[in-house]
């Protein structure tokens, strides 16, 4: 038990980090849209499981597995009674943003390949939407506007280039 405090101490230092190159609001959407997805997966595999096609049970199922880990990923204090989500949360927590992009946008794009129905878009549509934030962040912050004329055209120089102020 007290593992899994200190994990989530660590956690939250992490996630109120004043160096961090993103806002708060931003970490949270995708650690919320992870957490929520989850869930929401998990909901809609069981519901999608009474099913009479064997590829919608099987996409149903990948995507109940796919809810838990998701869970287990951005959540492990939900699952805290079992014993080696502590290892699993801290592995996720020094993956790079690009690595949780890539895991998330497979693990929801898969189910809704295998099976177009509501159940697997909307459950694993939004673990799906979770990889897209992560991609973002893993984009990086747009540059300034200085530096981004700057790259698009080599003779532009901010002193002779200013915009008028009318």
């Amino acid at each position: 038990m007290g593992a899994a405090a200190s994990g989530m101490q660590n956690q939250m230092q992490a996630e109120h980090d004043p160096n961090a190159n993103f806002p708060w609001w931003v970490r949270f959407v995708a650690k919320g849209l992870g957490i929520v997805g989850g869930f929401v997966a998990i909901f809609f595999g069981i519901l999608g499981l009474i099913s009479l096609d064997p590829k919608c049970i099987f996409a149903m199922l990948l995507q109940l597995v796919s809810g838990c880990f998701a869970i287990a990923l951005e959540a492990p204090f939900c699952c805290m009674f079992i014993d080696f989500i502590e290892r699993i949360a801290q592995f996720s927590e020094s993956r790079k943003y690009w690595h949780k992009a890539a895991l998330f946008g497979v693990m929801g794009i898969i189910p809704i390949l295998i099976c177009i129905e509501l159940n697997s878009v909307l459950g694993s549509g939004m673990i799906f939407c979770c990889g897209v934030v992560y991609g973002f962040m893993a984009l990086g912050k747009k540059a300034d506007r200085q530096s981004m004329m700057a790259a698009s055209d080599p003779a532009w120089s901010p002193q002779v280039n200013q915009p008028s102020a009318s």
